[in-house]
């Protein structure tokens, strides 16, 4: 009997290292990341894969590697409008720039469209109309829902040798506000004073950094961001480029949307924020721009043909939720 209790101690002491003897576990564990994707045309001129952590690494092992890795394209290669399309869509209106970006996060966006005389009341009567429903695919969706779920506010711009502004971030609580507002602006021709846009955007429309004062409809904790959409170069580069700067160092995020072949690629990739080959989209002309809302929307379709209803989507690249805007 006495044998026993003196052999209770030593078992207990064996079972208790053996139960938690992981804790002190210093064995070696190196990075897991999973296969490169596929190359994905970016930018004007570049390509894009990406890949992901599977397992971070612990106790001195190995250190994971980059998880983007980008090269120029291979000589001949382009661009299609349909790639343009892809990239618009996966960092500009599902904003998947990294895996850690939060899903509640809420976007007041300022599109800022170029009006000048190289355009013509055609084309711009055309990239209205493309614009107003391309918009309508931001996710998670344009204006509150009774759910209360995150949101976006737009407000709208267009420059020519002047700058006018047409409605406030929080003007239109709906993607059908939105749409109609835009629908109903006219042409007005002249120069191209990208500049002055810009620093009225920053100046009034983000009221200089200071998005608590804003009298334009800005949330203080919102993502503040401009889509400048031309066609042409500006009437002065170098005050475009530190508008541009100044905007993005108040905390503007700076997307655009060049179309045609007349502008710089190295002067557009001056205007918009870091890193370039995520916030340019290049077209070849003004009829392009309806192709990439085509294949925007026929990818949306697809979605919604296998086990979604009405897709949008969310900012969280795991996940698909919520419903079309009407």
């Amino acid at each position: 009997m006495r044998s026993s209790f003196v052999l209770l101690p030593v078992a207990l002491a064996l079972l208790s290292t053996g139960a938690f003897g992981w804790l002190s576990d210093t064995t070696s564990v190196d990075c897991l990341q999973s296969r490169w994707s596929e190359w994905m045309k970016v930018g004007y001129n570049t390509r894009l894969r990406t890949r992901v952590i599977l397992r971070h690494p612990s106790n001195g092992g190995t250190a994971c590697g980059p998880n983007e890795e980008t090269e120029q394209l291979p000589a001949g290669e382009t661009i299609t409008p349909q790639e343009t399309a892809q990239a618009f869509d996966s960092f500009f209106l599902r904003r998947q720039t990294t895996l850690t970006r939060n899903p509640a996060a809420e976007r007041d966006l300022l599109v800022i469209l170029d009006e000048s005389g190289s355009i013509g009341v055609a084309v711009f009567e055309e990239a209205k109309e493309a614009l107003a429903k391309l918009l309508g695919y931001i996710c998670p969706r344009i204006g509150p829902d009774v759910y209360g779920n995150p949101y976006h506010q737009v407000a709208f711009m267009t420059f020519s040798s002047s700058y006018e502004e047409h409605f406030d971030f929080d003007d239109y609580g709906s993607y059908a506000g939105v749409r109609d507002a835009i629908l109903q602006e006219t042409y007005s021709s002249g120069t191209t004073a990208t500049h002055d846009a810009l620093d009225y955007a920053r100046t009034t429309m983000f009221a200089n950094g200071d998005f608590s004062v804003s009298a334009k409809g800005l949330r203080p904790e919102s993502m503040k961001e401009v889509l400048l959409i031309t066609d042409g170069q500006p009437n002065s580069a170098s005050a475009t480029v530190a508008a541009a700067e100044e905007l993005q160092s108040i905390g503007v995020d700076v997307f655009a949307l060049g179309i045609g072949n007349n502008i710089a690629q190295n002067h557009m990739e001056q205007l918009v924020s870091h890193p370039a080959y995520k916030h340019i989209f290049h077209l070849g002309s003004f009829d392009d721009f309806h192709t990439i809302v085509d294949t925007v929307e026929q990818q949306y379709n697809v979605l919604a043909g296998s086990n979604v209803n009405n897709p949008c989507i969310n900012f969280n690249p795991w996940e698909i939720t919520g419903g079309r805007r009407r």
